[in-house]
C-alpha cells in the first residue's frame, strides 16, 4: 500500500468522508471542501508522524501541506529525505 493509499484510507475512516471513493483523488482540495479542518489537521499530523516515522516541524504545519493527498505525500517525502 502506497503512502497516498494509506493517507486516503485514513481520510475515509477517520475524517468522515461521506462521498464516493472515486471522488477522493490525489489532488482533491480537502481544506476547501471542508473535509479537513483544524482538528482534522491535528489528526493527520499525528497519523503522518506515527505511520511514516517522520517529524513535521512548526514550519510544516501550514494549510498548504494538508490541502490534498498529493501535498501530504510530498511533505512526507521531504521529511524522509531530510532525516
Amino acid at each position: 500500500m502506497t503512502e497516498k493509499d494509506q493517507l486516503r484510507d485514513f481520510i475515509l475512516k477517520e475524517l468522515a468522508w461521506d462521498r464516493s471513493l472515486d471522488g477522493l483523488s490525489d489532488d482533491y482540495p480537502l481544506l476547501d471542501n471542508g473535509i479537513v479542518d483544524s482538528l482534522g489537521m491535528l489528526k493527520l499530523l499525528e497519523f503522518i508522524e506515527d505511520k511514516f516515522t517522520v517529524v513535521l516541524s512548526d514550519e510544516d504545519l501550514i494549510p498548504e501541506n494538508f490541502e490534498s493527498i498529493d501535498a501530504m505525500a510530498e511533505i512526507i517525502e521531504k521529511r524522509k529525505i531530510a532525516a
